[in-house]
């Protein structure tokens, strides 16, 4: 299994349009060669128009702005020595807001939604003072972007490398980078950014681009296997967060936006989850990542009704095929009850019996100095679906082990306070297996 995660800092949302609305939302997507293969090869710019969305994109000024047709208009917004690093982002979000517009910001600034990414030679951070001046940068943009609370602001995390062009070390800055901004340290009390962690859907263990999405050469772009995977997962993830977003609500103080990330409080803590999960609130297409470790494979993870004794329930619906597996989870904030529980308790029900489901817990290594989810151990655990009645599954702390496929790598015992995710997953590494699973009332286990 590898645990390909998306944080969806979603304190957001616009209403997403619908035919009777006179003006769809209209988003602009800024980028370059990356984001141009993810547009022709991702199928985004049909999926937007199927959605409603008006889906405009600005490349290389030598390319300019085209169309929600795909229409190159011959015209460009003058991005400053075409440079969209994160230093040019800065200089470019830092300009001044003329109307009408004549420079690209106040360019941007005349859509609803706004994504913007960098290339991926910025993966190649060479040191920690590189590191601290990208921060430094997305700070000073965060500011800006406060000002502007009726836009919904999604910056992409910088896709990683092919390892013959970048170090171990530049590989772990940037995965570090993509950490940082998903984490809450920077999104939490700004609720008009959220983050696409392009990242991390491309990177593998070891921070590089993985080498089924190699073209091969040492060259860096995704190729296509890899924009047609994560094009659908990008129109998703934009399409969760607009349905979400709230124009216009005020960023919190800093200092009260700090004291609700470090208490555990406030919309974050919801948004991330934390037991018990009944479903009832919330949309799980959006709170749930999910992944897919071999190609032909497909999975979805939605809400749907009813569930056990409630309305609704996670409704986990795939296709596996022989040798691959897939799932979904949501990441977790932990308290002090997770170590008073013996376990955690759910109820499911499955179309069909004998369907083997893995549950998986993250566990974070204590003397890491940020929330690494990504990088927190897996603890499984297996049990086999019963068929159409919802029963109860007990999974108790004990009957969780480190699986071998983990080797050496993160801690060796479960600590049930550091859990930061929890994960259901299907595949058989033999025969392909197909189906539906329900699961509802995910809690923790207290002893009496």
């Amino acid at each position: 299994m590898k645990k390909t995660w998306m944080v969806f800092a979603l304190l957001l949302a616009l209403t997403a349009p619908t035919a009777a609305q006179d003006d769809p939302v209209r988003i602009i997507f800024m980028h370059h060669s990356t984001g141009q293969g993810l547009i022709e090869q991702g199928g985004v710019r049909p999926a937007f128009a199927e959605l409603g969305y008006e889906f405009w994109d600005h490349g290389y000024n030598g390319d300019g702005l085209a169309d929600p047709s795909g229409n190159y208009l011959g015209v460009n917004w003058d991005v400053p020595g075409d440079n969209t690093d994160q230093d040019g982002w800065r200089e470019i979000f830092n300009q001044t807001v003329t109307d009408p517009p004549d420079n690209t910001f106040s360019h941007m600034l005349e859509f609803d939604v706004i994504i913007f990414k960098s290339c991926f030679p910025t993966s190649d951070i060479q040191s920690d003072e590189q590191f601290e001046a990208y921060r430094s940068y997305f700070l000073d943009m965060r500011d800006v972007m406060d000002q502007h609370p009726d836009k919904l602001f999604i910056p992409f995390t910088t896709p990683p490398l092919d390892p013959t062009s970048t170090s171990p070390e530049a590989a772990a800055r940037a995965r570090q980078w993509a950490e940082y901004l998903t984490s809450p340290e920077y999104l939490e009390g700004h609720p008009n950014i959220v983050v696409f962690d392009f990242f991390n859907l491309l990177a593998d263990e070891d921070g590089y681009l993985r080498a089924e999405y190699r073209p091969g050469g040492g060259d860096s772009h995704p190729n296509e296997l890899a924009n047609q995977t994560i094009g659908p997962i990008f129109v998703e993830f934009v399409d969760q967060a607009i349905r979400q977003f709230v124009p216009g609500e005020p960023s919190l103080p800093e200092d009260e936006s700090q004291d609700k990330v470090d208490s555990g409080e406030g919309e974050s803590s919801e948004a991330r989850n934390n037991l018990p999960k009944d479903f009832e609130s919330g949309d799980a297409s959006a709170d749930w990542w999910i992944y897919i470790n071999e190609e032909g494979s497909e999975l979805t993870c939605a809400n749907a009704q009813p569930g056990y004794e409630s309305d609704v329930a996670l409704q986990i619906d795939f296709k596996i095929v022989a040798g691959g597996s897939a799932g979904c989870g949501t990441d977790l904030i932990t308290d002090e009850s997770w170590a008073d529980a013996e376990g955690i308790t759910f109820f499911w029900r499955s179309d069909q019996p004998d369907i083997t489901l893995n549950i998986y817990l993250g566990v974070l290594d204590p003397a890491q100095t940020t929330a690494d989810t990504v990088g927190a151990t897996p603890f499984e655990t297996q049990r086999q679906t019963e068929g159409e009645e919802w029963t109860q599954v007990t999974i108790y702390w004990d009957d969780l082990y480190k699986p071998d496929w983990v080797g050496n790598e993160g801690v060796d015992e479960f600590d049930p306070s550091q859990v930061v995710w929890v994960g259901f997953d299907v595949g058989n590494w033999e025969t392909a297996v197909e189906g539906t699973i329900w699961i509802d009332d995910i809690a923790l286990l207290v002893g009496q």
